[in-house]
């Protein structure tokens, strides 16, 4: 008799401990796949820095949340999470934001406001989106939550002071150009034709300048003395006896 209470005990505790282990290893559920049923809450909300929902990648988005607790109980706000989904198909997710706990306590006809922010990924491509904003409350009976912001938004680019992609199609473009530019110079200068140009000039401005100084000093005191010193280097030196 005892020997099967020991065998019972021992069945029952490696019953325990294989559902314990299967309730660790079992994945959780995420707050926002199953959502508590709604409370009686009245709410209102806005967003001061982007009041058109016209959001940029990369930066925060601040909303406030106006709460009214319209039950009979008091309420404690505790969280208030959210997602970034498909505008066209909301099953497909992109993105959830982080969640942010508050544990406020709001009692019967009396409001609260809070405030939440969430980011969109820096690397999101410019599109629009849908965005669901949930705010998690617990009352006597468990836990409720409501859907406050559940709209289209748009997501733009970060504006830059200095757009390094265009500037760096310019810089291809530039040295291009000068490289087709140095080519064809390069054939110019090597052809026949312009050197024959170059050097029939080059002869022309030479016998130019020539005799543009005969001309110039002609019948001058100049032109007297290069005439003597010419004659004086032609006559022969007398040898001394």
């Amino acid at each position: 008799m005892a020997t099967l209470r020991r065998a019972s005990l021992l069945l029952a505790c490696l019953a325990c401990g294989a559902a314990f282990a299967a309730a660790l290893d079992a994945p959780r559920a995420h707050p926002l796949t199953n959502l508590p049923p709604a409370g009686e809450i009245s709410h209102g909300h806005f967003f001061p820095d982007y009041p058109t929902r016209q959001f940029i990648a990369g930066l925060p988005v601040k909303v406030v949340l106006g709460i009214r607790n319209d039950a009979a109980e008091a309420y404690n706000i505790s969280a208030i999470m959210g997602s970034l989904n498909n505008a066209e198909d909301f099953r497909a997710y992109y993105w959830n934001f982080t969640q942010q706990l508050y544990f406020q306590v709001v009692q019967p006809s009396k409001e609260l406001s809070v405030e939440y922010s969430f980011l969109p990924p820096k690397d999101l491509p410019p599109n629009d989106y849908q965005v669901a904003l949930t705010v998690f409350y617990e009352a006597a009976d468990g836990f409720k939550s409501t859907t406050f912001f559940n709209q289209t938004i748009t997501v733009n680019e970060q504006r830059q002071l200095i757009d390094w992609k265009l500037m760096f199609l310019y810089v291809i473009f530039i040295a291009l150009v000068g490289a087709g530019l140095y080519y064809v110079w390069s054939m110019v200068k090597d052809s026949q034709l312009y050197k024959n140009v170059v050097g029939k000039k080059s002869r022309k401005v030479e016998v130019s300048r020539a005799d543009n100084d005969d001309e110039w000093v002609k019948g001058t005191h100049y032109d007297n003395f290069r005439k003597k010193k010419a004659a004086a280097a032609t006559k022969p030196t007398k040898k001394a006896q």
